[in-house]
């Protein structure tokens, strides 16, 4: 199930330097109202949903939709870097896993076994490291969420990913992941809780109108 850890967020990088720099010169007419717009743009949020089975999510306003992922069942956002690759870039995916029912006939999988599949290695990385799992209620349902440090050796780079997994309705498992450079994760795990915190199902449309035949009508 390494399909579970498509992971992404987005990254808001504060520079030391800068909030020096901030508190030794004068600030300017305005300044004030400029930092506390800056901060409101940066702390809004958009609904983002899997439009196939009505999960819905807050995701950072100014965060790019990359497009959809397992057909319909899910989607990924990422932060805006200017040159920088897609794929490299901050990410966070949403989606719904349909999970299949045990061989002969018996009870699906639990959430506890999907979460070993996901911490099972499977060659992608040469080792990984499990530094959380917490068992909790998201929204009314039973969830668990894990946090993994990943190391490659061919690019010699490491990745933290944290992934919500959710019992669903309808055989769904419901999945909120982020993947991120470990020096990011402090300021990006905030952003992944509210996200994962704001899973819920949109109801259905109501179904248009039938018109009604008169019979009483000649």
């Amino acid at each position: 199930m390494r399909s579970v850890k498509v992971f992404l967020i987005a990254a808001l990088l504060c520079s030391t330097f800068a909030t020096a720099a901030a508190q030794s010169t004068p600030k300017a007419p305005g300044a004030s109202r400029s930092a506390a717009a800056a901060k409101k743009t940066a702390s809004a949020v958009r609904t983002e949903c899997v439009e196939a089975v009505g999960l819905c999510v807050a995701v950072p306003a100014m965060w790019q939709r990359l497009g959809d992922i397992f057909g319909d069942l899910g989607f990924v956002v990422a932060e805006s870097h200017p040159g920088m690759d897609t794929a490299t870039r901050p990410q966070i995916s949403v989606a719904a896993i349909d999970v299949p029912s045990a061989k002969n006939g018996g009870a699906p999988p639990t959430l506890d076994s999907l979460v070993d599949l996901v911490l099972t290695p499977d060659g992608t990385f040469t080792s990984t490291e499990t530094q959380q799992r917490t068992r909790l209620l998201l929204n009314g349902s039973n969830a668990q969420i894990l946090r993994v440090k990943l190391h490659d050796d061919a690019t010699n780079a490491d990745s933290i990913e944290e992934v919500a997994l959710i019992d669903g309705s309808d055989g769904f498992v419901y999945s909120i992941a982020l993947r991120c450079p470990p020096q990011d994760f402090t300021r990006l795990d905030p952003i992944f809780q509210k996200t994962a915190h704001s899973w819920h199902i949109k109801p259905p449309a109501p179904a248009p109108a039938t018109p009604t035949q008169d019979t009483n009508k000649k």
